[in-house]
């Protein structure tokens, strides 16, 4: 799988010219505005916004789905709640983040 992404700080984006036109099968090879690599999002201005809203979902499907196993009647005590939490959910939110 072959992806480009010219990154830049300006608004406008500069004219890509890459001399004869690279092609990948019967397609020619066109910018895409979000590359993943390595499992981060990198935006054009390499901002990660799309890294965070991508992981940032993810743990809070996770969390959402985690309210299920921890109802009143008859579900987990708090303290395997926060390990849930703590293994599965922080992992997530914190991806990249050094």
């Amino acid at each position: 799988k072959t992806e480009a992404c010219h990154f830049s700080r300006k608004r406008s984006d500069p004219p890509l010219d890459l001399g004869a036109a690279p092609y990948t099968g019967n397609t020619p090879l066109q910018p895409v505005p979000v590359l993943r690599h390595l499992g981060f999002y990198l935006d054009k201005k390499l901002t990660f916004r799309a890294h965070v809203r991508f992981y940032g979902s993810r743990a809070a499907s996770t969390a959402q789905s985690m309210l299920m196993l921890g109802n009143s009647v008859k579900g987990l005590p708090p303290k395997q709640r926060r390990r849930l939490y703590q293994s599965c959910i922080l992992p997530l939110m914190t991806y990249g983040c050094q």
